[in-house]
């Protein structure tokens, strides 16, 4: 019926000028690719359909049946997808080969964009010295410029990497020379101390209150000589702990641990090295 009903509109509108007349036999071509492309762009079966519309928008055919397959051809264009693949790494274009669902493909320097049919499709990347690689991917209607990529690496030595070092904060010897002196200093004030009060109290049960003046300025001078010492005490105190805070970090190539075995003229001897 729809041929019947095509054909009958076709012959009504009669030859136009500058043309040929159609024959009834094209136009029944015409129709009948019109209806196949219809229906394979309802199925989506994109390769036959696409055939069929290029069929049936020649300019042999009806201009209604041409304009519908024009028209359908530009809607497919706007939902074929397409792809952009790029290799990446430090190889040559000749050296590789790539194929698209099967295909060989030849990639263009810069990378265009490949038209392709929605759904799923695979891309295989083959270099010579290494392992094919496999993509998968799927593209849906209208995606324009989906990208893959793939990357080839030539294996790079390991760079050398300096031994670590062990920071440390090692106590300077000027802090033991401060502590050291203040005990010193410390102790002399506590035995001038202890002497003084001493002397302090064998003058009060001896002669208290009428005691030699000598007496009097000896336990004075042991106290005086006391309180000095007890600070000078207490400034290399300060002065060893603000050096000991304060000591600078240092960093020490580690030490290495465990036994070692030499051998000499008197036997064999082991050596261990390491902290416990």
């Amino acid at each position: 019926m729809l041929t019947t009903f095509f054909s009958s509109i076709c012959f009504a509108q009669g030859p136009t000028e500058g043309s040929k007349e159609t024959s009834r036999v094209e136009v029944e071509q015409c129709v009948a690719q019109h209806d196949s492309a219809r229906q394979l762009r309802l199925g989506e079966q994109w390769d036959n359909a696409r055939a069929a519309m290029r069929s049936c928008a020649e300019e042999r055919c009806p201009l209604a049946i041409a304009a519908d397959c024009r028209a359908w051809l530009d809607e497919l264009a706007q939902q074929m997808p397409t792809l952009i693949i790029v290799i990446e790494g430090e190889v040559k274009a000749p050296t590789w080969r790539v194929t698209l669902d099967g295909a060989a493909v030849e990639l263009k320097d810069p990378p265009s964009p490949i038209d392709l049919w929605p759904g799923a499709h695979q891309l295989r990347f083959e270099l010579p010295g290494e392992n094919p690689v496999e993509v998968n991917f799927s593209l849906e209607k209208g995606e324009k410029n989906h990208i893959e990529r793939v990357r080839f690496a030539r294996p790079q030595a390991l760079p050398v990497t300096a031994p670590t070092r062990i920071p440390t904060r090692p106590v300077p010897k000027s802090t033991y020379w401060l502590a050291a002196g203040a005990l010193a200093a410390f102790a002399t004030s506590t035995a001038f101390l202890v002497s003084g009060l001493k002397e302090h109290g064998d003058a009060r049960d001896i002669c208290a209150p009428n005691c030699d003046p000598r007496i009097r300025s000896s336990i004075q001078a042991r106290l005086l000589v006391a309180d000095i010492a007890g600070g000078a005490g207490l400034v290399l105190g300060g002065f060893a702990i603000y050096t000991y805070l304060k000591r600078p970090v240092v960093f020490k190539e580690p030490q290495p641990t465990g036994p070692t075995v030499s051998a000499g003229h008197e036997g064999f001897s082991v050596t261990w090295r390491g902290q416990f």
